[in-house]
């Protein structure tokens, strides 16, 4: 799950990947792992790629614990293999670098004000742990342009970056500027992917 926005303020465009998704916040520890984070890394490099048409650019990676563990404090994961797994990572792909693990609680500061008044501050893409960890300040920032676009598929699939609205349908209320966007960026996606392939 990528969520991808484009500022209606400044440009810029906020691309937030989900390490892992719908799980009880007790299933996050065990399901997170330096295999799974590198897999999520791997596919999101490929979509920058391929889907973005970018050959290059920065990964914020958030950390797991409060404070990216305060050097194992308050816990070890950043430690023990997250740290090693970006080292590693930087180490193979400079031109993709990823930054981190950056604390979860300061790590949307400069998507925000990327958002909101400098294009220039904004990273290429952040990596979130969790669910809400990415979600929350994406719909803080982008609930009405937000996309949801499933990464690593052989083909591009975007979607609202929220529910159906059932409960307010056919009362002429609903607000479809999302789904505007997804239609949008289907179609800017699918072209990068074709430029992607003709150079392939």
């Amino acid at each position: 799950m990528l969520f991808v926005a484009q500022s209606p303020h400044t440009g810029w465009i906020l691309r937030t990947l989900l390490a892992t998704v719908h799980l009880p916040l007790r299933a996050v520890s065990i399901a997170l792992t330096a295999e799974l984070v590198w897999q999520k890394l791997t596919l999101l490099k490929q979509s920058l790629e391929q889907d973005f048409g970018l050959a290059s650019g920065a990964i914020a990676v958030a950390g797991i614990n409060p404070h990216s563990g305060e050097q194992g404090y308050l816990g070890d994961e950043e430690v023990c293999w997250l740290e090693p797994l970006l080292h590693r990572w930087n180490a193979l792909y400079p031109a993709m670098p990823t930054l981190g693990p950056v604390p979860p609680d300061t790590l949307w500061l400069t998507p925000a004000r990327a958002w909101h008044h400098d294009p220039q501050v904004g990273q290429t893409a952040y990596l979130a742990m969790y669910h809400d960890q990415g979600l929350i300040p994406v719909k803080l920032l982008a609930f009405e342009q937000a996309v949801n676009t499933t990464i690593g598929l052989p083909f591009v699939r975007t979607s609202p970056d929220h529910g159906t609205a059932a409960a307010i349908a056919g009362r002429g209320i609903a607000d479809a500027t999302s789904m505007g966007a997804a239609v949008t960026w289907a179609l800017t996606l699918s072209q990068h992917r074709l430029e992607y392939s003709r150079k392939g």
